[in-house]
């Protein structure tokens, strides 16, 4: 069941789990949050207008960014965040630790796993505060036709139990880790239904608009859902 129909989310962990980091981080207004692959900056910008906090947001696209820069200026929080268009593997942020990193919509995945987690925790103080959500696999019995559209060849999705030896590896406590509601999905493919529309911008491309269809149509015909889940993590440098 869609919860939230103005979500502009690009992932099912949506407003509630940004809104969940921030409180089991303590976040508040001396805080320094990092948000890397920020998309439209929907986290960014709620954690800069309920928080206060002063955010940095990054992604690779201009387009994202430009779209972020309007909401936060749509929201007055321009001032409490620092949008940047880079490619987060190219950063460095030696001297600014963070309180909190944002790593939400399966950035892990697109920069490397291994590699997103050892750079968040070289940008975090000991007790710092990582939480990101990424695609898992829930079953090793998932059709091909659910493989094949949730890109399993490429990505080669991890699994709860592999998430957390990851995290354990760089340096991280697990403190909370659960799956999405259906909800969640729910409101991240009304979303993308809705941008189907788009006559301009990324989503204008054909090929975008057979893909994201065909993804949605395998979700529920298929019963995707109990072949892949969305795993939200707080997880804290130790």
């Amino acid at each position: 069941m869609v919860t939230d129909p103005r979500s502009n989310y690009t992932s099912p962990a949506g407003k509630e789990f940004s809104r969940a980091a921030a409180r089991i981080s303590g976040i508040n207004p001396a805080s320094k949050v990092l948000d890397i692959g920020c998309g439209y900056g929907e986290a960014a910008c709620t954690l800069a207008a309920e928080f206060r906090c002063k955010v940095t947001a990054v992604d690779i696209s201009g387009v994202n960014t430009g779209i972020a820069q309007k909401r936060a200026a749509g929201l007055h929080v321009s001032h409490l965040i620092t949008f940047e268009t880079a490619d987060i593997l190219k950063c460095d942020y030696p001297e600014t630790p963070f309180d909190l990193i944002l790593a939400e919509g399966g950035i892990f995945s697109y920069i490397s796993r291994k590699e997103g987690l050892r750079r968040a925790a070289s940008w975090l103080p000991p007790r710092g505060w990582l939480a990101f959500s990424d695609l898992i696999l829930l079953s090793d019995r998932a059709p091909e036709e659910v493989r094949s559209i949730f890109q399993d060849d490429k990505y080669h999705y991890e699994t709860e139990p592999s998430y957390r030896v990851l995290a354990d590896e760089a340096g991280f406590d697990v403190h909370l880790m659960s799956l999405v509601p259906p909800s969640g999905w729910d409101n991240y493919y009304a979303h993308m239904a809705r941008r189907l529309d788009d006559a301009t911008g990324y989503f204008a491309d054909p090929r975008v608009k057979i893909a994201f269809q065909q993804e949605i149509d395998t979700f529920y015909r298929l019963e995707g859902f109990r072949y892949v889940g969305y795993l939200f993590c707080m997880a804290r440098k130790r």
